[in-house]
């Protein structure tokens, strides 16, 4: 007789033994397993929310591998991409450069879990979660491939983490401590419930939807397929935390905090700027803010109340930071635009602008002072003064600019000596995340410090240039070529715009 899975599938995924000529604190360093105190009868109550079979799994990844594939296939004949607006299309070239890499280390993640974490349950979903990020690596790549014969700059869904464009650098940094340098428990808490089960949602369902609306309908259908997987492997983080929570709260307590603060930084580089900015007007579905409201900050108010955690010590700030850092970060990228291997869009027409005022009230104040005198050195035929002669001056900890986490009138220093090395952070809460455990950041050089240490040459923006790897055919400039600019010449002011004169600001 044939048995439903209900009655053999716990009997396979508790499959252990007791190790006989291996002492088990060898085989499972809790250096590796995270474990730490936690005895090891606890584990025993690690159950993991979705139940799946290998066979079942197959069966569904199949299904959905050829719906992403046929419309993969259909719309490339079509020439659709050819239509899509060139902002959309930047956010593309954002994404692909940015995350597909990251799936390719989260495989490493996970085969982690399969080897070190301290259940067999938990080893076993973690077979299926490096299946999982298996395939969005390849799907990524796929994606990019089919159109690298459009845009060079699709190659850096491959080449980006190879080379070392300071943004790039950011991503990997935040990565490669959150997945790799990690122990299993930490990695499951920052990855795994923070980042997968939080923030992923801005990645994938925000600009899915934007997506979709743009009419960009292959990117929209890759990015859903790949929402869904991460839906069941990220909940690998809950069962970890109610054990954390039963016999190391305060440890459970630091990892999300630190985690929650990084990874706000690294999305307000990523998404905000692509929800809020790049994305055509008339098909923005919600505002970075609305939407990091509704599905990330009340989703982790949720998770700690139900745990019995405080919300972080910087919540209000972290509130504030909604407000301005992603407005600073798509700034300081557009103003250091030939840095980067996409282009970025200005965002700044006056539709556009009455669309940033309505959804930030204090838009005005804090940047669109800034951007007036940015417009009015395009219409004066200066493009020279809108571009940079240096490089950025980053933070220690999130390698993004000092002073974009906030705003322009919030900038202050934040700085610590140790062991005799000077470190700067781009508010005091990166500083706190830095103090924490300073032995695990101390020893990075972000972009900035190798350029004082003498690893680029020649030292100056052209030496900075070579050294990231960015040749002209891929180094970004304003994506409509400073066409917004014209809604400010004086020919398109009303009587009120020209009579309003402001002081200039530098950037």
């Amino acid at each position: 007789m044939l048995l439903n899975r209900d009655d053999w599938y716990d009997i396979s995924r508790d499959l252990d033994w007791e190790l006989s000529y291996v002492d088990p604190a060898v085989a499972f360093p809790t250096s590796w397993s995270g474990a730490g105190d936690v005895p090891k009868e606890a584990w025993d109550k690690w159950d993991e929310p979705f139940r799946v079979s290998y066979r079942d799994y197959v069966r569904i990844q199949r299904e959905k591998e050829s719906g992403v594939k046929a419309v993969s296939s259909a719309l490339v004949r079509s020439g659709t991409y050819e239509k899509l607006d060139p902002a959309h299309v930047a956010a593309s070239h954002l994404h692909m450069g940015t995350t597909c890499m990251v799936e390719h280390m989260a495989v490493t993640m996970q085969s982690r879990f399969c080897r070190f974490a301290p259940t067999p349950r938990w080893r076993n979903l973690g077979v299926f979660g490096m299946l999982d990020e298996t395939r969005h690596a390849q799907l990524d790549l796929r994606f990019s491939h089919d159109l690298l014969k459009q845009d060079p700059r699709f190659d850096w869904s491959q080449k980006a983490f190879h080379t070392k464009e300071w943004g790039v650098l950011a991503v990997k940094n935040f990565f490669d401590d959150a997945m790799l340098n990690a122990d299993c428990v930490e990695a499951a808490l920052a990855t795994s419930l923070t980042v997968e089960h939080g923030f992923t949602n801005v990645q994938f369902v925000a600009l899915a939807a934007d997506a979709m609306a743009a009419g960009d309908i292959n990117w929209s259908n890759l990015l859903s397929s790949i929402q869904t997987d991460e839906a069941r492997h990220a909940q690998q983080g809950f069962p970890t935390l109610s054990i954390m929570m039963e016999h190391d709260p305060a440890r459970a307590q630091k990892a999300l905090d630190v985690a929650f603060w990084r990874s706000t930084r690294l999305f307000q580089t990523l998404t905000g700027p692509a929800m809020d900015y790049y994305t055509p007007l008339d098909q923005r579905k919600m505002s970075f803010k609305e939407f990091m409201l509704e599905w990330i900050v009340n989703h982790h108010e949720r998770i700690l109340e139900d745990y019995g955690l405080k919300k972080p010590w910087y919540w209000d700030q972290f509130l504030y930071s909604l407000e301005n850092g992603h407005h600073a970060m798509h700034l300081g990228t557009w103003f250091w635009r030939p840095t980067l291997f996409w282009k970025p869009n200005a965002g700044v027409s006056k539709d556009e602008r009455e669309w940033l005022r309505e959804k930030y009230p204090t838009w005005e104040e804090n940047w669109g002072v800034m951007w007036d005198e940015i417009i009015k050195n395009v219409n004066d035929d200066r493009i020279e003064d809108t571009l940079p002669d240096t490089l950025p001056a980053l933070c220690n900890l999130t390698q993004l600019p000092l002073g974009s986490a906030f705003s322009r009138h919030d900038l202050a220093d934040h700085s610590l000596t140790y062991k005799g090395r000077l470190y700067h952070f781009d508010s005091e809460i990166s500083k706190w995340c830095f103090e924490q455990d300073p032995e695990r950041y101390a020893g990075h050089q972000n972009f900035i410090d190798r350029f004082i240490d003498g690893q680029i040459l020649p030292a100056d923006l052209a030496g900075g240039l070579l050294y990231m790897g960015l040749t002209p055919d891929v180094m970004g400039d304003d994506v409509y070529d400073y066409a917004w600019a014209k809604d400010y010449l004086p020919s398109q002011a009303t009587p009120v715009e020209e009579s309003v004169e402001r002081e200039p600001i530098s950037i």
